[in-house]
C-alpha cells in the first residue's frame, strides 16, 4: 500500500483529522488506538500543546474514514506512519515522549525499542 501518495485527508470524518503543533523544544507524539482516530486523543494533544510542547497526533492508515479503508492496512503501515511522525517531531525537538492508547501503546513500545532516546 503506497500511503505516501494517498490523500488521507480527502475522506476523513470530521474530527478525525491529524493534529500538529509547533511549540517548544520538548515534543510529545500522541498515538490513537486500533479502530480509533485522532478525535479520541485530541483533548490530550491540545492540553500538551497549551502547555508548550510540540505535538504530533497522526491519523494512522485506514482509520478515520471507512471500515473498508482498514481492510488493506497492516502492521507495517501503522509502524511506518508512527516512525514518520516520530522522525518529524524528533527533527525539531530536543526530547520526545510518547502518549498512546491501545494499539498506539504497542507502536510506542516498538518505537522506544528502535529509538533509545525516546522518553
Amino acid at each position: 500500500m503506497d500511503l505516501a501518495s494517498a490523500d488521507v485527508t480527502a475522506d476523513v470524518m470530521p474530527g478525525a483529522e491529524p493534529f500538529s503543533h509547533r511549540g517548544g523544544p520538548e515534543g510529545v507524539l500522541v498515538l490513537h488506538g486500533f479502530t480509533g482516530n485522532p478525535q479520541s486523543m485530541r483533548t490530550v494533544a491540545k492540553v500538551l500543546a497549551d502547555a508548550g510542547f510540540s505535538v504530533e497526533l497522526p491519523l494512522l492508515p485506514g482509520h478515520g474514514t471507512s471500515v473498508q479503508d482498514m481492510i488493506p492496512t497492516r502492521w507495517a503501515d501503522y509502524a511506518e506512519a508512527a516512525e514518520t511522525a516520530y522522525e518529524q517531531l524528533h527533527s525539531s525537538c530536543a526530547h520526545v515522549a510518547i502518549f498512546a492508547l491501545s494499539m498506539g501503546g504497542t507502536l510506542a513500545c516498538w518505537l522506544a525499542e528502535r529509538h533509545r532516546e525516546i522518553r
